[in-house]
């Protein structure tokens, strides 16, 4: 039986001050730069007859060569994934439809950083209907929201460390409902399993709180002195 739980997770975090993490992503094709979904299995239905396609940054084409004519800016949110920004993110815009890209990792015990970046095109925001969107990660669920919930135009970074407990096969999958008529859409692009935890314990980031304000009342203090002298 497989076992996994939760150490930390961080939804939309910013992580502008982390670096790339040097190692090697545990995702095949995580950041869709093959062009297609390759290592990834696609499942769904799409009455509407768009399905989820891989599509380039900055395009100004319609779909399937782009988000209908809204350029998609690369992901900005300061990823800690080891996949570089590259050129291309998958596009989820079918309507009323139910669609599921999914991929198995085989992971040995042990601590995993994990993440991806979503994105909400303007147009999809501003259609009538509504959208899901859920992510999971080596089995551990990251998000799960609403196009009508959600900021459009902002790349928003999902991410988390997973403790494998077991041996096994982990699924990592992204899934996307949308209501009937125009709805909503998503960009999904940088999804990785990292060994090793690359995000801060909440003790640690307890004592670099304090060690920050320790720093700032030096300065203050030393800021005084000189002042009175």
């Amino acid at each position: 039986m497989r076992s996994v739980t939760w150490v930390a997770l961080a939804a939309g975090i910013s992580l502008a001050s982390s670096p790339a993490l040097a190692a090697t992503n545990l995702i095949t094709n995580g950041s869709f730069e093959t062009g297609d979904f390759t290592g990834w299995t696609y499942s769904g239905v799409t009455p509407s007859g768009a399905p989820a396609v891989i599509i380039p940054y900055n395009s100004n084409a319609g779909y399937p060569g782009g988000a209908y004519g809204e350029p998609i800016p690369p992901d900005n949110s300061a990823s800690p994934s080891p996949d570089p920004v590259g050129d291309n993110a998958a596009y989820f815009v079918a309507d009323g439809a139910t669609e599921s890209l999914s991929q198995t990792v085989h992971l040995l015990p042990g601590l995993y950083t994990i993440g991806f970046s979503v994105y909400v095109p303007l147009n999809g925001f501003n259609n009538a209907g509504n959208a899901t969107f859920t992510g999971t990660i080596a089995g551990v669920n990251l998000a799960n929201f609403t196009v009508d919930t959600s900021t459009p135009q902002v790349w928003v970074h999902y991410a988390g460390v997973a403790n494998i407990l077991t041996e096994g096969d982990y699924l990592s999958s992204f899934t996307f409902a949308s209501a009937q008529g125009a709805a909503g859409d998503f960009v999904v692009d940088r999804a990785y399993i990292v060994a090793g935890n690359a995000i801060p314990e909440p003790s640690a980031w307890a004592l670099m709180i304090l060690g920050f304000g320790g720093v700032g009342g030096a300065l203050r203090a030393r800021r005084s002195l000189l002042a009175a002298a």
